[in-house]
């Protein structure tokens, strides 16, 4: 998914300092919806919480400008900031499937 989202940020000119203010705008936006109780009835509680750990309130735009391109390097755009941790995870799990389906 990160080679595919550099490859269309490049097509369609989406600049890294664009991608990072999206990120910090989305970080933000998730912890405020948070904080004013808007996810209240769409979260369950695992291991005693209903805090999300994806959502980062203290991002900014400074952080996100040291973070290194995660997917092609050196001159990639998406970081580990701008790139989603559940996606990775579901092409974990496709992956682990289709390993298992050759396997038998």
């Amino acid at each position: 998914m990160g080679h595919s989202a550099d490859r269309l940020a490049t097509r369609f000119g989406v600049s890294r300092a664009d991608q990072d203010a999206y990120a910090v705008r989305s970080h933000q936006n998730a912890a405020s919806a948070h904080d004013k109780g808007l996810y209240d009835e769409e979260i369950i509680a695992a291991h005693g919480t209903t805090k999300e750990n994806n959502v980062k309130a203290d991002s900014n735009i400074e952080k996100l400008a040291t973070l290194k391109p995660a997917f092609i390097k050196p001159h990639g755009t998406i970081t580990p900031a701008t790139s989603s941790p559940l996606t990775d995870g579901a092409s974990a799990v496709s992956g682990m499937e289709l390993c298992c389906i050759r396997i038998g």
